[in-house]
């Protein structure tokens, strides 16, 4: 498949925002575990929680802007703050398992806003200094060049790093890092410029019907 157009404009962008170099993926995939030592499996709700304490809390779904949309992902400030749920959608999945360095969409489980769009991942250009992670992202197509990401082992036992990758048939991707814009406090999901992010490092925790009520809670609370 020759590159299109927008595939180019991305690369450029990645090149141009690259949080540091290009990395290959890992050449062994392996299954993906959460905090319980389970593996991950592929359609089933997951928090993505900061592997560190005192780096803030889950990762969730929040708007840009004054309007309400678009959505963006961001990191819960609070450590206590587990975020929303996520299904990863693995493009090839053996046994509807979750591996590392193996093409995924990430979609969020419940989408509570106001934008009528997808709650599949997909990365954005909504700020100038940086690429975003955004929402309304295509599942499933080989073809779109925004909506995949892999999973890999990151450097502490047990962590893991989540990396955009501009496509299924490309080999190289980029780390997501946490980021800050502007003086609304929200802690963007995305590529920043070198010396302007935050590393993110991330553990799995299974989500289950006592989370989803504690959640609901919350939002009813705040």
């Amino acid at each position: 498949m020759k590159p299109s157009l927008a595939t180019i404009t991305l690369l450029f962008f990645l090149f141009t925002f690259s949080t540091k170099p290009s990395v290959v993926r890992a050449a062994t995939p392996e299954p993906v575990v959460d905090i319980s030592g389970e593996k991950l499996k592929a359609g089933e709700s997951y928090y993505i929680l900061s592997a560190f304490k005192g780096k803030g809390g889950g990762l969730s779904i929040n708007t840009f802007g004054n309007d309400g949309c678009p959505n963006v992902v961001v990191q819960e400030r609070h450590d206590v703050s587990k975020g929303k749920p996520v299904k990863f959608l693995p493009l090839n999945s053996k046994n509807h398992v979750v591996y590392t360095s193996r093409s995924l969409n990430i979609e969020f489980s419940d989408k509570i806003t106001t934008c009528a769009d997808s709650g599949v991942w997909k990365l954005s250009k909504l700020i100038s200094e940086a690429l975003n992670v955004g929402t309304n992202g295509v599942a499933g197509s080989d073809q779109s060049n925004v909506n995949w990401f892999t999973i890999e082992k990151a450097e502490l036992e047990g962590s893991y790093k989540l990396k955009f990758c501009p496509n299924p048939k490309f080999i190289v991707c980029q780390d997501l890092d946490i980021f800050s814009y502007g003086d609304d406090g929200k802690r963007y999901v995305g590529l920043a410029n070198p010396g302007e992010f935050q590393t993110l490092r991330v553990v799995f925790k299974k989500a289950n019907v006592k989370d989803s009520i504690d959640d609901a809670v919350a939002e009813m609370s705040s």
